[in-house]
């Protein structure tokens, strides 16, 4: 079974102008037309064989995550819908047209007594979700790993004709289980090669790609949490991850970040024959200047420079700690603000969709000469590699520019994660600072 989202235009079709979706069902020989929805979408950006916005189109990602986010819903509900339609043989002509009325009215077409086998998967990851930004990184990281239990079900379903519908049944999955999807996480980039029709079935919206072990170890400490929050829950009174022992865990290399040289040669470099490139360096400047995270970066406005200084509460801790950071403006930050003050909108830089500024960094410190070897930790291999910096360089790097150099100077981890947002003793913090030479050289000094 397929679904297919697609556009369509007419000669009265303006660019950059909004059309609605249209959704493609078949199953075989079985065909259901094209259907409109109510996702609204530019189509210039969009990738029917993706189903998904393109992956380095500029769009903002609050409109990316909506309109992906609604239509990977739509998808779901429409093929549960279907199955277990046609399992009871209900299937018929303008049966697409009334399971989209009932989407939209918030009708379940999904027979009860199904659902009373066990919990569906969908249902319990809305509700373990209910209450969280879903503008916050780590949501998105849940639904990653929805889709891939998602597909993980649906491998098991193709290549085990005996095994229950319901694979993934929170109530008796087992330890044994849990090592089943890890190998299954580990391994499906090359799964879905051999198995087209479980990304036909649920697509991701990027190339499934060979997973680092940090990468794993990510997506189990999210599982973890969920079987956790189910075990609480009362979904469950057994949780599986009791005994479960499988993964390297998170590996980290040294931190690497840019000098305040590197900062200053970035900034002066000429971007004149480039100015879309020049907007994006500045971004990344001002980033290193100030620290914050980029979800946090792409929602500063104007209104948020009180007195020479920007202030915000973080999202990724809002919900434990409601603290706001307050970081004053030094003379290069405090240039780059007055640049683009006149531009119109309330945002207080011209950010474009994250994927985009990370290539844009790349390319910016080569262009400024910034190109010297680093040793780099391969999540793949865990092997050390030798790289040039811009080839390592994404918008992370700004808050490690930000810490390193300050903390080098002031050596105070409460002191300087006040200026980042991290909690008083974060473990995490010393991801980002490095005992580098200088401060060796000054160590040992003191035995002279």
């Amino acid at each position: 079974m397929t679904i297919v989202f697609e556009t369509r235009t007419t000669k009265k079709t303006r660019e950059g102008e909004q059309v609605p979706l249209y959704l493609r069902l078949a199953d075989g020989r079985f065909y259901l037309s094209h259907l409109k929805t109510r996702i609204m979408v530019n189509p210039a950006i969009w990738d029917a064989s993706l189903g998904a916005i393109k992956k380095r189109a500029v769009c903002p990602d609050e409109e990316r995550e909506a309109v992906d986010g609604e239509v990977e819903k739509l998808r779901t509900y429409i093929r549960n819908a279907y199955m277990a339609d046609k399992e009871r043989g209900r299937v018929k002509k303008g049966w697409l047209e009334k399971a989209l009325e009932d989407y939209y009215s918030g009708k379940d077409r999904i027979p009860k007594k199904r659902v009373k086998k066990g919990v569906t998967l969908e249902s319990l990851f809305d509700k373990f979700l209910e209450g969280r930004d879903p503008k916050l990184s780590r949501t998105k990281h849940y639904r990653v790993l929805m889709r891939i239990l998602q597909r993980y079900s649906e491998y098991v379903r193709l290549t085990q004709p005996r095994q229950s519908k319901s694979v993934f049944d929170v109530k008796s999955i087992t330890t044994e289980d849990l090592n089943a999807i890890y190998d299954y996480t580990v391994n499906e980039y090359t799964i879905v090669k051999d198995n087209s029709a479980i990304l036909e079935a649920y697509p991701e919206t990027r190339k499934i790609a060979r997973r680092g072990g940090n990468t794993i170890t990510g997506i189990f400490k999210n599982l973890r949490a969920f079987f956790n929050w189910c075990q609480k829950e009362g979904h469950i009174t057994k949780n599986p991850f009791v005994g479960f022992e499988k993964g390297e865990g998170e590996r980290y290399g040294t931190p690497i970040y840019l000098t305040k040289d590197e900062l200053k040669q970035l900034y002066l470099a000429d971007f004149s024959d480039n100015s879309s490139l020049e907007v994006q360096r500045d971004i990344f400047v001002f980033q290193c200047n100030v620290g914050c995270r980029v979800g946090d970066l792409m929602r500063l406005t104007k209104r948020d420079v009180i007195n020479g200084a920007i202030e915000y509460i973080p999202n990724k801790t809002i919900k434990e700690s409601a603290k706001t950071v307050v970081v004053p403006l030094n003379t290069m930050a405090t240039a780059i603000v007055e640049k683009y003050k006149d531009r119109p909108g309330d945002q207080l830089l011209p950010f474009v969709a994250s994927q985009n500024y990370n290539y844009a960094i790349k390319d910016a410190l080569k262009k400024a000469g910034i190109t010297r070897l680093v040793t780099t930790l391969n999540q793949l291999t865990r092997t050390e590699e030798k790289r040039p910096i811009n080839e390592v360089a994404s918008s992370h790097m700004a808050r490690r520019t930000f810490i390193g150099n300050i903390y080098k100077q002031v050596r105070d981890q409460r002191l300087v994660s006040s200026l980042t947002g991290h909690s008083d003793g974060s473990r995490a913090f010393t991801r980002y600072r490095n005992i580098d030479i200088d401060m060796k050289q000054d160590l040992v000094n003191i035995l002279d």
